[in-house]
């Protein structure tokens, strides 16, 4: 199974694009949101998906596994393809697709282009639980590194027996003279200092 591919974008449009790799150039279908994310010239590296059928063979490509999870479910979904579900990818944020199918919002996903009310209600029906476990946290509220040593050394201070709310307190107090390339062990010991 090919599971990603990295190379060197050739040629882009909102609808595919040309990645060259091991000197084979890679046709690849792209949701619009893919597109968005990457550049117009340079290293690329996309998650896939292949279809084979008798007449065709088909690329698919994502910028995140989270996109491919989702579109797996969609083309799960009866009378959803692969063209409808790159539609309703293109639609808009990961996110806000999988509030509308949680929310019940048949009305939203009715409003994507290629999208009848019939599909829109099949896709909330058939996807409300199984879209729960597809992580579709955008990228500006992922956790910075420097955010992820704060709260590691916030629980280390918790598993000394410090409470929350003073190991939370120790550790604010450290920041004014902490930077992240110091480390998560600088932190603590600043922490610990101010307790």
């Amino acid at each position: 199974m090919l599971d990603y591919i990295q190379g060197t974008i050739i040629s882009k449009s909102p609808t595919h694009l040309i990645l060259e790799c091991s000197n084979k150039g890679y046709y690849i279908s792209i949701p619009l949101s893919t597109f968005d994310t990457l550049p117009d010239k340079g290293q690329a590296k996309l998650f896939t998906q292949l279809f084979i059928r008798d007449d065709l063979i088909t690329l698919y490509g994502f910028a995140t596994t989270e996109e491919r999870d989702v579109f797996k479910l969609l083309i799960s979904v009866s009378g959803v393809g692969a063209k409808i579900a790159l539609a309703i990818l293109s639609g808009g944020p990961l996110n806000d697709l999988k509030e509308s199918i949680v929310g019940g919002d048949s009305k939203a996903l009715g409003r994507i282009k290629g999208i009848g009310k019939k599909t829109a209600e099949r896709l909330v029906l058939e996807l409300k639980d199984s879209i729960k476990s597809v992580s579709t946290i955008p990228a500006s509220k992922e956790k910075s590194e420097k955010d992820n040593i704060i709260e590691d050394a916030i629980l280390a201070l918790i598993s000394l027996g410090y409470v929350r709310s003073t190991a939370e307190k120790a550790v604010n107090d450290s920041l004014t003279t902490f930077s992240a390339d110091d480390g998560i062990e600088a932190l603590i010991r600043l922490a610990l200092k101010n307790t």
